[in-house]
Order: structure tokens, then sequence, then C-alpha cells
């Protein structure tokens, strides 16, 4: 998976790229997939939770896929030729915006690190961006045993 990373926190960016290609292999996705991670002020996510969600209020993490993979099943490169890159081949994913005033107070409330939480929201940025969904009971269930597989494969625990 190519990756790439606008504002990320240098210490945390071999982590991310290490979630994301854990999750490919976990998760038995192709290694062509590519997912832009920009991380933002609480102003500006608050910016974008409003105008695209039309939720006035800071969140924590944003996803903007590019394809619709309902069901969360092994992504077919083939079916998106529009979409893939000509140069490189790649099929990008979406976007990932990420907050660190949030993630920095999370990691705080919740009582780890912040390379925990930071790689856990761009883990679940990423899973929205598969097609994963917490909305039911059921799928969130589902996000959530991916997500921990995922991050106990790379050894990011609480």
């Amino acid at each position: 998976m190519k990756i790439l990373l606008n504002n990320a926190p240098r210490q945390f960016k071999s982590t991310f790229k290490k979630v994301a290609n854990v999750a490919m292999k976990v998760l038995g996705q192709p290694k062509k997939l590519s997912v832009v991670a920009t991380f933002v002020d609480g102003d500006e996510i608050r910016q974008l939770n409003s105008q695209y969600r039309n939720i006035d209020k800071v969140t924590d993490v944003l996803s903007f896929p590019t394809i619709d993979n309902y069901g969360h099943g092994v992504i077919d490169i083939e079916k998106y030729p529009y979409e893939v890159d000509g140069r490189t081949g790649y099929l990008n994913l979406g976007d990932i915006f990420i907050c660190m005033d949030v993630a920095k107070k999370q990691a705080q409330e919740y009582g780890h690190s912040l390379k925990r939480e930071s790689a856990f929201l761009f883990l679940h940025g990423l899973l929205h961006l598969l097609g994963y969904d917490h909305i039911e009971p059921q799928d969130e269930i589902q996000m959530k045993e991916a997500a921990n597989e995922i991050l106990s494969v790379c050894k990011i625990e609480r």
C-alpha cells in the first residue's frame, strides 16, 4: 500500500505505514492500493465536518472514500479502471483527516500513548475507506474485531 501523509507527526510516520501494510495483509487486500492521510487541527476538522456532514463540531477522524466497497470484501482493482492511476497502477481508496488536537485529548482520557491513539484513528479511517462501518451493532463488532487484530499484530496495545 502506498500512503501519502500530510502534516503527519514525524515520530509516527513509520507506525502509520506499518499499520496500513499489516491491515492490507490481514484483510487480504491487494498491494496496489493507496490512501492520503492529512493531519489537521480542531478548526480545520470542524470545518470539514460541517461542510460534508452538516455536523458543526470537532471530531477525531473523517474518511472520504473514492469507491464504494459495501460489505468490506477484497477489492478487485480491475472493477475500477477509471479510478486507477494510469502512471502507477494504484487505486486510491480516498482521504483520511485526523485531528491531532482530539487525538492528544483522547490519548490522555483513555490512558494510553499518543502513538496508540493516532494509529487507532488512522486505522479507523482506513477501515472506513475499505467499506467497514459501525452504524449497526453487528457491523461495529466486525470493525472493532478487525481493528483489534491489526493493532495486535502491529504490537500497538492499550
